[in-house]
């Protein structure tokens, strides 16, 4: 308790602090407008992840924006390296980088693997959840929208969005090209091209990439560098848009392949070693270690405007295979599966109003329609192999869902200084599993359906204090529909779950002026019928409804460009996220009030970024120390991460126009840390191994 208290009053100071700043930042700028200190406007921030252009700064609720340059800064090579920009988003994996671990205001995925906290989206296409770890190419800007986003996006929404943009081919000739090697055999390379094909008609772009994370742990059986993942990837854009003309289309496609050894851990207490784990008299043929995972994607999209209107369309498919072996403990374990999901999306919206002009409409909305179906096969196989091969688990399952739904959102300016917004979201879930197969000679076998409405709504209100000052409350639902578990091993798997359904609170302030922005935020979300797995048997568990959960908590941002060329930054949050009920007593008998696994209970992130001209060039310095507080790995609380702070840093030049070369240092410190964690009974308990001390140069050349 007296821990608690003293971060509360360590977060208070803090606060106080940044009011006074912003008081002295706002007396700066009078005192001395367009001075020797006087800081540039800066360019106004609009996001697209409230499904129509929209000021950030009007937004009824909390999101933050990387631009291209601040993630070609922090090497943000792919989704999983986000953490460094957005510093309360917790993004690890558990065994592979198949199964994504997401935690945002204390919603978090946990054992649910297969179905994270936070939906990926990348130009308007939700990801397949097995890929919402990948590659990050050409990339314009990642919007992260926080709190359940469930009235625009649907299920599987509860923490937020991650909304990515990539860059869309115009009449300007680009060309990027970019390479770098960083410590222990890691590189990456990109080019993207981009232009007219046919002028003020047809527009084109090309990008392909590829790289290679080292793995983190080495082994004498396994080989060294085990854990990492070496990816290629190429994709394409057409777009077509006649100057002057009020519609376009666009078309795009690509492959992300992705190869690694992974499925590998270290003993729980002795993550410092980085040895991968084996146990001893494993015959040679099994210790293949392998992962591949490759997606092809198409969409095709398509928009007409006319007066204050915008009708889009987006229509898109993915096409996922997944081929898996790996060894752990006295099992081997073969585990391809197939994906094809499709989507298809209606959606017409107002088009960004001048509140200026004197016949400026009063209300802004968006409105549409939305199907995605998706289709999964499995074939689960696992032999023992210690002391000789014998049959252990063969079971082949299909998953089908899909989810129909339709929606819309409105904003209301009741006056200049008011405004109200609320939304709806209606969705018919189907889900569908159908698995047989043998667990050591009993059968497992299922086939069942569910079907379901469920209905969400979202409220809020924004209120401008002042022009700089800007406050709003929301209240806002996200879920889960009922279905069946994509990897099932008994035939309890077959009674499938209900519906896991989120309620935020929230409210907040934002403040802009010519140095400073600041960002406040406290919310609580309450979460009822949570969908997760138990902790024992660890990948034998049947996925259920274990509870409710709370999460509650307070969260900061601030920036101020100090002088000229200097920046400091600030982002901070404490969060409280615990089970108010826990039902399932086979897995664990007194988890009421126990904390949810994969939460921190704290964090905060000091940076300090420079634009500082030397001669007739510049230098970009950064550093940044990012604190993550102590956390679980499981509902019974046993296996503790104690919290730990990362310091990154880098310095980028610029030796003639056009090309920069950056060099970097992450996890400075070297220090050791766990991103997963989980118990194997008597074996004992095991762990992966975060990111250790890696140094790199980058090299980028602009046309």
């Amino acid at each position: 308790m007296a821990f608690k208290q003293l971060r509360l009053r360590a977060l208070a100071a803090a606060l106080a602090s940044l009011a006074v700043l912003a008081e002295t930042s706002g007396a700066w700028a009078q005192d001395d407008p367009g001075g020797e200190r006087a800081t540039p406007a800066l360019p106004t921030v609009v996001i697209s992840g409230s499904k129509r252009d929209q000021r950030l700064d009007s937004l009824n609720g909390a999101a933050s924006v990387a631009e291209r340059t601040e993630l070609e800064d922090v090497q943000a090579a792919s989704t999983l390296d986000l953490a460094r920009v957005f510093p309360d988003l917790t993004l690890s994996y558990s065994g592979s980088q198949l199964f994504p671990i997401v935690t945002l205001r204390g919603v978090t995925s946990a054992q649910d693997f297969y179905n994270p906290a936070l939906t990926v989206y990348v130009d308007g296409v939700p990801q397949l959840p097995v890929a919402a770890i990948q590659s990050l190419v050409d990339v314009e800007r990642v919007e992260l929208l926080k709190g359940p986003q469930g009235t625009l996006y649907g299920k599987s929404a509860q923490g937020g969005v991650l909304n990515i943009v990539t860059h869309q081919p115009d009449g300007t000739l680009q060309a990027i090209v970019r390479a770098g090697v960083s410590s222990h055999g890691g590189y990456q390379a990109q080019a993207n091209v981009s232009g007219p094909l046919v002028r003020d008609l047809l527009y084109g772009s090309v990008s392909l990439a590829g790289s290679k994370v080292p793995g983190e742990l080495d082994s004498p059986l396994l080989g060294d560098g085990v854990g990492g993942v070496r990816s290629q990837v190429g994709n394409f854009k057409l777009r077509l848009a006649p100057t002057g003309s009020p519609w376009e289309m666009g078309l795009s496609g690509g492959r992300d392949c992705a190869n690694g050894k992974q499925d590998v851990y270290a003993p729980y207490d002795a993550i410092g070693r980085r040895t991968a784990y084996v146990m001893d008299g494993i015959a040679a043929e099994f210790h293949n270690v392998n992962q591949r995972r490759c997606v092809n994607a198409v969409a095709a999209r398509g928009q007409y405007r006319w007066d204050d209107w915008q009708l889009s369309a987006v229509v898109s498919g993915q096409r996922l295979s997944i081929e898996r072996e790996f060894l752990f403990g006295p099992q081997y374990s073969w585990q391809p599966e197939r994906w094809r999901q499709n989507t298809q999306e209606l959606r017409l919206s107002t088009r960004p109003r001048d509140p200026q002009a004197a016949s400026s409409r009063n209300w802004d909305g968006v409105f549409g329609l939305y199907r995605q179906q998706v289709n999964q096969s499995r074939h689960y196989t696992i032999d023992m192999v210690v002391p000789a091969q014998a049959p252990f688990l063969d079971s082949q399952s299909r998953n089908k869902g899909e989810s129909v739904s339709a929606y819309g959102d409105v904003t209301w300016y009741a006056a200049p200084q008011v405004d109200l917004s609320a939304g709806l979201r209606v969705s018919r879930d189907t889900a569908e599993t159908n698995f047989a197969g043998d667990l050591m000679g009993t059968p497992v076998a299922g086939d069942r359906s569910t079907r379901q409405n469920t209905w969400l709504g979202r409220i809020g209100a924004g209120y401008q204090f002042a022009p700089q000052w800007r406050g709003y409350v929301n209240v806002a639902q996200g879920y889960k529909p009922a279905g069946y578990a994509l990897a099932p091993t008994s035939a309890a798997d077959a009674e499938g779950f209900e519906r896991e359904r989120s309620t935020s609170y929230e409210i907040g302030a934002r403040y802009t002026s010519g140095s400073l922005r600041l960002g406040l935020a406290a919310y609580r979300v309450d979460t009822r019928y949570a969908q997760l797995y138990g902790d024992s048997n660890m990948g034998y568990q049947t996925l259920k409804n274990v509870g409710d959960t709370r999460s509650t908590g307070l969260e900061f941002s601030a920036d101020w460009d100090a002088t000229r060329d200097w920046t400091l930054g600030a982002t901070g949050f404490i969060s409280d996220a615990k089970f108010r009920r826990y039902t399932d007593s086979s897995t664990c008998t007194d988890c009421n009030g126990n904390h949810v696994p994969l939460v921190p209970a704290h964090g905060l992130t000091l940076s300090a970024k420079g634009r500082v001209r030397l001669g007739d060039t510049v230098l970009r310095p950064r550093i940044a120390a990012r604190h993550v507080g102590a956390h679980y790995f499981d509902t019974a609380n046993t296996l503790r991460q104690g919290g730990y702070t990362l310091i990154d840093a880098g310095v980028a030049w610029m030796p003639v126009r056009g090309l920069e070369v950056a060099f970097y240092v992450n996890n400075l410190a070297d220090k050791d840390y766990r991103t997963y964690g989980f118990s194997y009974g008597p074996m004992g308990n095991f762990a992966q191994v975060g990111t250790g001390r890696t140094m790199g140069v980058t090299l980028t050349y602009a046309y």
